[in-house]
């Protein structure tokens, strides 16, 4: 049922239906153009009805027939407001889109297109360069941190870094992911526990990398793969942890918590109702341990059974709530590379999920 937030600002663009038609013409590779419409007349127009530029832009994209993705609207936005004059510029366009949806520093934008006059660039120069300054700044930010930082909600690595977990290790997760969590979720002094350690990763990275160095940790697996890790079911006797006592959990779940390809006998219902059994139970206990204020990580995705998608990171986050547990953030990464390619329920052909979810929350 939709909010009465969604309503009204569904009656507020409503005002603005002739706009939203005339930006529905414009030809999709048409960017300035696009650009300067939504800026000089559309924003404008929508900020007059309460509607700020961000949020009118992604309204307009969920409705019948509108044919630009907010992505797009946002980058011809920039485009524009950019490069306002870019008719009057010594470079082609394409340039000037590049720089402006590529480029957030306005100086670095500027030292490009010199660089590109006098080199006499191709476009396929000018977004190698970007490309390749970009690797070099994330190098930095290794030699800086310890390991690659991410400043955006997309979370994806050309492979493993070797010095967190174990080589070959069945559902090992990228270090570099775990790093990035205790990076953003923990401060100086934390606990930290981890119910899933697997193949030590999380401890790896607070031994090694020199920023974490101040964090404590306790691992637990229900099969050890070295001495830091103690042997436990969480199915079976929860976490042994004090109750409040503990700055952040890091959840991982196995592949066995969730329906299994191979499983024709699972309804969606009964997969759903199997795996949110698991999940409450280790959701409740995380939540007993965690001190006020303390986070807990989890790794999630949905999962398609025969034609029914069940939308786990949706479930988990309703889940969270009943345990006073607020949701700060979320995270996009790759599917695990070990996951099959299709999944397949009483002999129905379906699509599967790309993307896992990282869901953050903290307790109230």
């Amino acid at each position: 049922m939709p909010t009465v937030k969604s309503k009204q600002t569904t009656e507020k663009l409503s005002h603005l239906n002739n706009l939203i038609e005339k930006l529905n013409a414009f030809s999709a590779d048409n960017y300035w153009d696009l650009g300067k419409f939504l800026v000089e007349r559309f924003i404008p127009a929508a900020l007059k009805e309460g509607i700020f530029g961000d949020e009118a832009l992604k309204t307009i994209t969920s409705a019948p027939g509108f044919k630009f993705p907010y992505s797009m609207l946002k980058q011809c936005q920039q485009f524009y407001t950019y490069y306002p004059d870019v008719e009057k510029r010594l470079l082609p366009e394409i340039f000037y889109f590049d720089l402006a949806t590529k480029v957030d520093d306005s100086a670095k934008r500027r030292e490009y297109e010199k660089m590109a006059i006098d080199r006499k660039w191709t476009i396929s120069d000018l977004r190698k360069k970007i490309h390749d300054d970009e690797l070099a700044r994330r190098m930095d930010e290794k030699t800086k941190y310890g390991f690659d930082l991410k400043e955006k909600n997309f979370w994806s690595f050309e492979a493993a870094d070797p010095r967190f977990g174990k080589p070959n290790y069945k559902g090992r997760i990228p270090g570099q992911v775990v790093a990035n969590l205790l990076f953003y979720y923990t401060n100086q002094g934390a606990y930290i526990v981890d119910p899933f350690a697997g193949s030590g990763t999380l401890g790896d990275i607070v031994d090694i990398v020199q920023i974490f160095k101040d964090r404590k940790y306790k691992l637990y697996d229900i099969e050890p793969s070295d001495e830091r890790i103690v042997r436990n079911n969480i199915l079976q006797t929860g976490i042994p942890e004090q109750t409040a006592s503990v700055d952040y959990v890091f959840l991982d779940p196995p592949s066995e918590f969730f329906p299994q390809t191979s499983d024709s006998a699972f309804t969606a219902s009964a997969a759903k109702a199997d795996t949110m059994l698991k999940l409450k139970g280790v959701v409740r206990e995380s939540a007993r341990i965690l001190k006020k204020c303390g986070r807990v990580s989890i790794i999630i995705e949905p999962t398609i059974v025969g034609l029914e998608l069940i939308d786990f990171p949706g479930e988990v986050a309703s889940l969270m709530k009943e345990f006073d547990l607020k949701q700060i953030g979320k995270v996009y990464m790759p599917r695990r590379s070990d996951s099959s390619k299709a999944s397949r329920f009483g002999g129905e052909k379906s699509l599967t999920s790309e993307i896992r979810e990282i869901l953050t929350f903290e307790k109230l």
